[in-house]
């Protein structure tokens, strides 16, 4: 049924983060005829205009943006920003949020999702991860690297239908399994973001270090053994085969952390390899590899 014959136009989305994937979904849905407000910082322009190359094609849209103080109710919240600056970010937009309101967490990392969960458990936190590849030329200008998968689930027990329903909203594939995907996917960036950051290189150029690839190995070995003390399947080997198979998939990309140290800023090691130690910990687990990036890369901040 059609909006001119009576159906409910579909509900209006808030990007929280339009950075590269922030920006790509914005656009993804603005061009599935959904509204979408950015949510920029106190002083930021009223209006920001993005642009996508994909191939030969370019998508162009001008989106509202307001900072997260104004005032109105947010109905669908996307959070796309790096997970240690998510806390400071979301926390002027819980007020904005009704109970039960759909929240989905589309970062790399893992543990903001229990603080959120924590924080406002009437929420319908979702979770989501995407193989997309995509760059900025500039701050508004994106190119599509390679169109990838990008799945969702419910942070918690009970929200697989709110996952469904919000997947054919946004265009994902709603999975049972996202606990086990995240931390595979988790596992992959412990053993390659921090490597890299530390020998200030590209993602393949790991796979020429011998030490390094020693490193990435034991990095899997004792993330699968906090997966299994958390109730997963999981198998060292197989992550690190995963692991090197994306470092050479991604050779030529600089990941996000060796570009924030490079430029001076703060990373998301606490919500990568620190996870994986917060956990280690609860369940008496050694993870002294983890425990060595965590240390390395906090000392570059």
């Amino acid at each position: 049924m059609s909006a001119a014959s009576g159906s409910l136009p579909p509900a209006a989305w808030h990007v929280l983060g339009a950075g590269a994937i922030g920006g790509l979904w914005s656009l993804r849905l603005a061009a599935r005829g959904i509204d979408v407000t950015l949510i920029g910082r106190d002083g930021d322009a009223a209006s920001r205009t993005l642009s996508l190359e994909d191939g030969d094609t370019r998508l162009t849209h001008t989106f509202p943006q307001h900072s997260a103080t104004a005032g109105g109710e947010v109905a669908r919240l996307l959070v796309t920003t790096k997970s240690h600056v998510t806390r400071d970010a979301l926390t002027p937009l819980l007020p904005r949020l009704a109970t039960a309101t759909p929240v989905v967490l589309l970062q790399n990392g893992m543990g903001v999702e229990d603080w959120l969960c924590a924080t406002r458990p009437d929420l319908c936190v979702l979770c989501a991860i995407t193989t997309d590849g995509v760059f900025r030329r500039d701050r508004d200008s994106l190119v599509l690297a390679g169109r990838g998968d990008t799945v969702i689930g419910g942070a918690r027990p009970g929200n697989d239908a709110h996952a469904e329903r919000i997947a054919l909203e946004l265009g994902m594939m709603a999975v049972p399994d996202i606990t086990a995907r995240r931390w595979q996917k988790l596992a992959i960036n412990c053993a390659i973001n921090p490597l890299t950051a530390l020998y200030r290189c590209r993602n393949g150029d790991l796979l020429a270090k011998p030490e390094a690839l020693a490193i990435m190995r034991a990095l899997c070995s004792e993330v699968a053994a906090v997966m299994t003390a958390e109730g997963l399947a999981a198998d060292g080997d197989a992550l690190f085969r995963l692991a090197a198979a994306t470092a050479q998939k991604t050779a030529a990309n600089r990941s996000s952390m060796c570009a924030d140290v490079e430029a001076g800023r703060s990373t998301e090691i606490r919500f990568l390899n620190g996870y994986v130690v917060d956990r280690a910990r609860l369940h008496g687990i050694a993870v002294p590899e983890n425990e060595r990036m965590l240390a390395a890369v906090l000392t570059m901040h």
